[in-house]
């Protein structure tokens, strides 16, 4: 569908036709309608959750009697089902906000979206799980033997699907078991440090899996890979105090993979992603889907192998790694090549940025070596303007134009609009748009004088407009890169 914003001219008039003369027919109306549920995978089966209608805000972008886009906010229903009403007969585009800590996250339009929609996502963790709010006394105590023998690239992890718990392990006082130790007593970790750092309440049901990544070196570059693990084991991890687990790691059910990655194939794309892109590395990831292969979440899931390669290094002949998890956790494998681009603003100050071209899947779709299935988008333009190089002056509401990519089809671009800081720190996300048009007219409001920005323009190979912010476990993906711009 056409994007409203991407639109350079529209017809309102829809089925009564565009006269020339007389006084205007008003265009037929109707109502986009949807819902935001999400889907939590726990320990106990499927939760749906009903957001707070307060954490959030949905609006639909349509033409306004001067031409000029106005937003007409969603009525949202306890039941999670929203409705936006008498919207104009055409193309239009809609805004998705949500609330985040004492701020919000960066807005995601919808460009060109149908009139019905899902809002909702997959989720890991009951609803209702609570954070650690004692940060500093909140910790695990962790007696254990069976472990592999303690070495360089070893880490303790854990993973509880009812509590959403995920992340590594660090000591509490920083020191590792000794080298080559195989258990460990009363070992003090800090759990306020993980990547989700939720409580684990056996008494509602949570297990937890703990595994051990062991480093392997050897021809080839190292990676790090489960091979021992313990659980699922249940306790409840008391806020603000220690609590004791104790358990016999075992070994996780082997399996392999061999993979091997395309270089000439990749180095070819590198100046779609920008002229002067350089290939900055390489990664495989395999990991587990709780829920599934057809129901991917967006919340982290456990890791089963990790490798990360310079440019010239390829990924040992054959990967070993192990799978403790219960059988139907889907196993998923993600390999891409990443390309750096430096971004040098006109205060002087630069900033390198990452951006990647790959493909998610099951395990068993990949074999061999792995080339790029899709390429960048083409032909970057801002105001019909080459964009590799610093724009200034761009307005701000310029359009954005590109070409389909030379290699594979795309379903549907992901743009991502970032502001750098001029003293080169920390880069900010400030809109991200779906659509599936090769243009996009950046709204009013989200570029400011005196600041510069990027786009980083993806392309996927799958895409559903009807339920946009779900995930695929199984996609191709590739990004293209421009260079700074500013108002």
């Amino acid at each position: 569908m056409r994007s409203f914003l991407g639109a350079t001219s529209i017809c309102l008039l829809g089925a009564l036709g565009c006269s020339g003369g007389g006084e205007t027919p008003k265009p037929p109306f109707f109502d986009v309608t949807g819902t935001i549920v999400d889907l939590h995978l726990t320990e106990g089966g499927d939760v749906m959750n009903v957001r707070d209608p307060g954490q959030f805000e949905i609006a639909a972008l349509v033409p306004g009697e001067d031409g000029a886009p106005r937003e007409l906010l969603a009525e949202v229903a306890e039941d999670g089902t929203f409705r936006i009403r008498d919207l104009p007969e055409g193309p239009y585009d809609l805004r998705f906000t949500e609330l985040y800590g004492t701020g919000t996250r960066p807005p995601r339009f919808i460009m060109g979206a149908p009139r019905t929609i899902d809002l909702g996502r997959i989720f890991v963790g009951r609803p209702e799980a609570e954070s650690i709010a004692t940060a500093n006394t909140t910790e695990l105590a962790l007696t254990f033997d069976g472990l592999s023998p303690w070495g360089e690239g070893a880490s303790i992890e854990v993973f509880s699907l009812g509590a959403g718990t995920i992340g590594t392990l660090p000591a509490a006082d920083g020191m590792q078991p000794a080298l080559g130790a195989t258990q460990v007593t009363d070992f003090r970790v800090a759990t306020s440090e993980l990547v989700v750092p939720n409580l684990v309440a056996g008494d509602a049901g949570d297990l937890a899996y703990f595994t051990q990544m062991v480093g392997t070196s050897g021809p080839g570059a190292p990676y790090r890979s489960v091979r021992k693990a313990f659980g699922p084991a249940t306790f409840t991890l008391a806020d603000g105090a220690t609590t004791p687990v104790e358990g016999t790691f075992v070994d996780a059910t082997s399996k392999k993979l061999a993979v091997s990655i395309d270089d000439a194939a990749f180095q070819a794309l590198a100046a779609s992603v920008h002229p002067e892109a350089t290939i900055a590395g390489k990664d495989v990831r395999i990991g587990v889907e709780p829920g599934g292969a057809d129901r991917t979440s967006v919340s982290p899931t456990p890791d089963l192998l990790l490798f990360s390669g310079l440019p010239a290094v390829q990924p040992p002949a054959e990967l070993v790694y192990g799978n403790p998890f219960p059988e139907g956790w889907a196993e998923v494998a993600a390999v891409q090549v990443s390309y750096a681009v430096t971004h040098v603003m006109p205060t002087g100050v630069p900033k390198t940025t990452a951006v990647a071209i790959g493909r998610t899947g099951p395990v068993s779709s990949f074999s061999g070596a792995v080339a790029p299935p899709l390429g960048p988008p083409l032909d970057i333009r801002v105001n019909d303007q080459p964009a590799y190089g610093e724009l200034l002056g761009i307005g701000k509401t310029p359009t954005v134009t590109w070409s389909a990519p030379s290699l594979g089809k795309a379903a549907a671009y992901v743009i991502t609009l970032r502001r750098l800081d001029p003293g080169g720190q920390l880069t900010r996300t400030m809109a991200s748009f779906s659509t599936n048009e090769p243009e996009l007219r950046i709204p009013d409001g989200l570029l400011d004088v005196g600041y510069y920005y990027y786009l980083r323009i993806g392309v996927r190979d799958e895409f559903d407009s009807t339920a946009p912010l779900q995930a695929q476990s199984s996609r191709a993906y590739a990004e293209a890169i421009t260079g700074v711009l500013s108002p």
